[in-house]
């Protein structure tokens, strides 16, 4: 398949769609940068820091010397860097396990690990209305999510839930009867969980979760490359960037939300856009537990080391949402900065040997 061809042949494509990035992806009504300067830099990090510069607008490169680019990674899905990861830490052979969401449940569920209500699988080929409307009034809410098994970034997530008449499938900004639903591809459905007041009162009727991004080490230990919470934007029920939804980073230690947000196209918020909260100094509940949770799940997943965990947190505590194999180091980037400014991730990335360009192999004195 292409994404896992020689990185070679990928790149070649991609310096194709350089003059796509320069027109289409950099936010020209953010950027205060000249466009004979942004030329350069997009080539400059195509060609020097080697790989496709998708995260120029989103963490806002125009505004940082290139000294300080060197300690980006990038994105997991480039060239690249996939090449390096597919060697040892994200193993190919393993990926079905996290992208199939059917086989993630079970497994998990085999673990003990935390998870929303499961009500089973549906499929077109089925009576699976029928199976939803059990499942919407299994429950005291009487609501479910309905998630493609083999979905990415919150495509094609439905809500079903009565209304006090009928059932309704709520599908992004359209509703229908339950009647008048077609399931496009097989399926798995969840509780919707209640998340805690305090996240509830920044943003709903989304659930917010939050990003956590591990790192299994060759010293067989956990650590916490970098965190953020996202949140749903005005009635939206997803809270995925790429469907609308604004991110901020936490800080790891105290589990404090930093000042500013970010949507997909790096435009910058203090405050949610909907509740006017200010994001600065709020705390996520049950910060330790959440920490805890994710580094749990790590360690039990250990043969596929760099893992990115959707958690929730609900009255009572954590929970885990989804599992993602290939988590947007970009996302986290543009909230967090550059993951390379941290030592202890820079020394595991290097002795898993992840580096991609000279200027990422000598940021600091080798062991």
């Amino acid at each position: 398949m292409l994404s896992e061809s020689h990185p070679l042949i990928r790149m070649a494509l991609r310096f194709l769609a350089l003059p796509y990035c320069y027109f289409k992806l950099v936010n020209w009504k953010e950027c205060t940068a000249s466009r004979f300067q942004v030329l350069k830099d997009l080539f400059y990090i195509f060609f020097k820091l080697k790989y496709f510069p998708y995260n120029y607008s989103p963490c806002r490169l125009w505004e940082k010397t290139r000294k300080e680019w060197h300690f980006y990674y990038g994105s997991i899905y480039e060239p690249y860097q996939r090449n390096k990861l597919r060697k040892q830490v994200q193993r190919f052979e393993y990926v079905y396990l996290f992208d199939n969401k059917e086989i993630t449940e079970i497994l998990c569920r085999g673990m003990e690990i935390s998870l929303p209500a499961y009500y089973g699988v549906v499929w077109p080929e089925m009576n699976y209305r029928e199976k939803i409307s059990k499942a919407v009034f299994s429950n005291k809410r009487n609501k479910v999510i309905i998630k493609p098994v083999m979905g990415q970034g919150g495509a094609d997530i439905c809500i079903a839930y009565y209304d006090g008449k009928r059932i309704r499938v709520k599908i992004e900004d359209k509703e229908v009867n339950l009647t008048d639903f077609s399931l496009k591809e097989r399926s798995i459905l969840q509780e919707v969980v209640v998340q805690h007041e305090d996240l509830a009162a920044i943003s709903r009727p989304s659930v917010n979760t939050i990003r956590v991004v591990t790192l299994f080490t060759k010293s067989e230990e956990t650590i916490i490359i970098g965190t953020y919470v996202r949140f749903g934007v005005n009635n939206a029920y997803l809270d995925n960037v790429s469907a609308g939804g604004i991110e901020v980073g936490i800080d790891k230690k105290t589990g404090r939300l930093k000042k500013i947000a970010y949507d997909k196209y790096g435009r910058r918020y203090t405050k949610h856009p909907t509740s006017n909260v200010i994001f600065e100094g709020i705390q996520i509940p049950y910060w330790g537990k959440v920490i805890q949770l994710a580094k749990s799940i790590q360690e039990r997943f250990s043969f596929y080391k760099l893992l990115g965990l959707d958690i929730a947190v609900l009255r009572n505590g954590p929970l885990l949402i989804e599992i993602n194999p290939n988590p947007d180091i970009i996302g986290l980037e543009m909230v967090e900065g550059p993951i390379l400014k941290n030592e202890r991730t820079y020394n595991e990335f290097a002795k898993y040997d992840l580096f991609v360009n000279k200027f990422q192999k000598n940021l600091y004195e080798r062991f």
